[in-house]
């Protein structure tokens, strides 16, 4: 990570794609304030530290900060402030000081993440999101006590295997992957015609942490393994294929 700045927004950023896999009710509620939070901070070290701007109390206001920022950063389509705008006067805050009971969709939250991480990338000159996914696969980490050694072969053919989640169940078990060119080559060795992104591949995995926990990574090994419950889940999955 080249700037030590960085290391809190990352964090906040990972700490948002966790919240995002949880199982909490309004986990997206609490992820959307996370990732706003992330990016204000970017806002105020990318000025501080990068344009080298003293910060005044003026920027504590946000359409000050913001403000500032299209000046220092005038080849970011206007588009893209007008999302973040609309994120944060419309979700944002009316999450922060009034409903606590509303939350918003999977594919919203993307779309407000991605944005935020366009404008880092851009003031920082750098790539955010492999830099969240490498402390994402730490933050995965499990008690060696749940390991589960990998065995080749299941009951359960990746082909045949009805959605994507177990389909990544199929390939971890078999090959125990490093990273998602190698489930990727996997499913291309069984011909099945599925591909994933790093962040879809990313973005199973952070689903199915916490109480839900189907994979680890193995510290030792340096790969992605099969929890005790990822096991159980497959080897139902494949008495459920055979039972058909």
């Amino acid at each position: 990570m080249d700037s030590p700045w960085l290391r809190g927004i990352i964090d906040t950023l990972v700490g948002a794609d966790l919240l995002c896999g949880s199982a909490i009710p309004h986990r997206n509620r609490l992820a959307v304030i996370l990732i706003d939070s992330a990016f204000e901070t970017a806002c105020r070290s990318y000025l501080q530290h990068k344009v080298k701007i003293k910060l005044t109390e003026s920027h504590k206001h946000r359409e000050n900060l913001i403000s500032t920022m299209k000046s220092k950063l005038n080849g970011i389509d206007p588009a893209v402030w007008d999302n973040i705008n609309f994120y944060y006067e419309n979700v944002r805050c009316d999450f922060y000081h009034e409903s606590a009971g509303k939350t918003i969709t999977d594919w919203a939250i993307l779309d407000y993440r991605d944005t935020v991480e366009f404008v880092i990338d851009t003031a920082f000159e750098t790539k955010v999101r492999p830099l969240v996914e490498q402390q994402l696969v730490t933050a995965q980490t499990v008690d060696k006590a749940e390991a589960v050694a990998v065995e080749p072969g299941h009951a359960i053919n990746v082909v045949d295997a009805k959605d994507r989640t177990t389909k990544v169940l199929v390939a971890v078990g078999s090959v125990g992957p490093k990273s998602v060119e190698e489930v990727n080559d996997f499913f291309k060795r069984e011909g099945d015609s599925l591909r994933l992104k790093p962040e879809e591949f990313t973005s199973v995995l952070a689903r199915h942490s916490g109480s839900k926990k189907l994979f680890y990574f193995d510290k030792i090994d340096r790969c992605w393994k099969l929890s005790k419950l990822g096991r159980k889940k497959l080897d139902g999955a494949g008495q459920e294929e055979s039972n058909v």
